[in-house]
């Protein structure tokens, strides 16, 4: 009997953390591949393995959302 329910393809949960696959970030945030990119060789995003998946920790993402966000409204 399972008692978690079934988590989408793509999430990941690890030490009470959730993560993001980095080929789903795009799609899931509206964001272009291009910026997802640009922010991980930037060192903006960091990124992890879970599993062999290189993944983003959502709390990362959303704080380095909001910076992006800021910033726009700053120019």
């Amino acid at each position: 009997m399972r008692a978690d329910k079934p988590v989408k393809p793509g999430w990941f949960f690890r030490n009470g953390r959730q993560y993001l696959a980095v080929s789903e970030v795009p799609a899931t945030v509206n964001l272009t591949t291009s910026e997802v990119t640009d922010a991980i060789s930037l060192g903006q995003l960091r990124i992890e393995r879970v599993n062999g998946c290189k993944v983003v920790a959502m709390e990362e993402l959303f704080d380095w959302i909001d910076m992006q966000e800021s910033g726009r409204g700053q120019a």
